[in-house]
């Protein structure tokens, strides 16, 4: 089954798409911009989607991610953390949380 990720914060939307394509996975991005924060709406209905989020730490704020967390948290959805702005940095990390849950499910 092919697997979603969501990638919350940066600007390279069109290479996160082509590296999750390179991985065989669906990708699902909000830029991590929002009004006073964040809107947890908007960032629910990505979530919701994927099967792991990666937060760029570098290009979102601590309201916004905080907000992830608790989304995360509350659907039971994997979640990382990636300290850079690199689009392959970000989605292999998924990648390897996704292949590390499959691993221990089986």
């Amino acid at each position: 089954m092919k697997k979603t990720i969501a990638i919350i914060g940066g600007s390279q939307e069109i290479t996160y798409r082509k590296i999750a394509k390179k991985y065989g996975c669906d990708l699902k991005f909000h830029n991590g911009k929002s009004r006073n924060g964040g809107n947890k709406k908007e960032f629910k209905n990505v979530i919701k989607k994927a099967d792991c989020v990666c937060v760029q730490l570098g290009a979102i704020g601590h309201v916004a991610t905080e907000m992830v967390r608790d989304l995360c948290k509350e659907m039971d959805i994997e979640l990382v953390f990636h300290n850079g702005f690199g689009a392959s940095g970000a989605v292999q990390l998924c990648v390897e949380k996704l292949s590390e849950a499959q691993k221990v499910a089986a």
